[in-house]
């Protein structure tokens, strides 16, 4: 089964609804409750061998992770995070320790970004630990950032370093929560996503929603002191783990080449920013290398199922 066209099927069966203003295939769903309220939805489930491994993480740094991701979705809409439901399966053999522990790491998060956990549900199976986090978020006055606003002539930007997550990032990563809001609230910007599947990925689902094509700079993209770690083992170029690895969480946004200088001289933003791109209206993902050169990439990530 491929991931992305079971979700396409989805959406196609969906009935449109007038409050929904985005919809499925965004980091959340935005729905309006009245002319000035939006709240933000989103869900995550992680499943033990896939998202974490319980012989490398402690249960505090699990629970840390299960609530960052979903905080992170929220960061990608530019809007604040509110409310959290959480969802544990335990093996039948879990200790107690080990739940508070796993539970302490959730609620440490939670309390970091102000965030109520407001209910949940507990239930055992033979073997695997799954963790479902769903977020609610509001947009205080703010329009909700889509994936889908990405426009020809478009600066594409993003926050920190990427690259090599598996080396402990995607574990220890801060969701961007401070910055998705203040990007929504001080400068236009046109689309928005978090990068969980890879740069070329998460790029490609900009590109897709936005029925737009991207030029990349090859040197101005980020690369991670992890990724230049992960490529003396790997073999490949630390280049292509900042293009392909998931789980960076880092923000990935476009914006006018007016808005992007605007945001360059903000001094006080509290990230690395980066220019490594630009929108054009050919489909699709080019390199452009130190010759001017372009070579196409596949917005290849992490997927399910492969």
């Amino acid at each position: 089964m491929d991931e992305f066209s079971f979700i396409k099927w989805i959406r196609s069966n969906q009935k449109k609804d007038k409050n929904i203003i985005i919809g499925i295939g965004d980091d959340c769903a935005s729905i309006r409750i009245n002319d000035d309220n939006v709240f933000l939805v989103t869900t995550d489930m992680l499943v033990e061998g896939t998202h974490f491994d319980l012989k490398k993480s402690t249960p505090g740094e699990i629970g840390r992770k299960s609530i960052a991701c979903s905080i992170s979705d929220i960061a990608a809409m530019g809007c604040s995070a509110k409310y959290a439901v959480i969802s544990i399966c335990f093996p039948h053999e879990t200790k107690t320790k080990f739940a508070r522990d796993l539970y302490r790491g959730i609620q440490k998060m939670a309390d970091a970004f102000n965030i109520r956990i407001i209910g949940g549900d507990i239930v055992s199976s033979k073997k695997t630990l799954v963790i479902n986090v769903t977020m609610y978020g509001r947009n205080e006055g703010l329009k909700s950032i889509p994936r889908s606003g990405a426009k020809v002539d478009d600066v594409i930007m993003i926050t920190g370093a990427l690259g090599g997550s598996i080396l402990g990032k995607h574990i220890t990563f801060k969701p961007r929560l401070k910055e998705g809001l203040l990007l929504n609230k001080k400068f236009n910007i046109n689309s928005m996503i978090d990068i969980s599947d890879g740069l070329a990925a998460d790029l490609g689902h900009i590109l897709e929603e936005s029925g737009v094509g991207a030029v990349l700079y090859e040197e101005e993209v980020p690369i991670s002191a992890d990724a230049k770690r992960l490529a003396r083992k790997t073999g490949l170029s630390a280049l292509h783990h900042a293009l392909h690895d998931g789980e960076d969480y880092e923000l990935l946004f476009t914006l006018s080449d007016k808005e992007s200088k605007k945001l360059s001289a903000f001094r006080s933003f509290p990230a690395r920013l980066s220019k490594i791109g630009h929108i054009n209206k050919f489909k699709g993902i080019k390199m452009q290398g130190a010759d001017g050169k372009l070579k196409r990439i596949k917005s290849i990530g992490y997927t399910h199922f492969k």
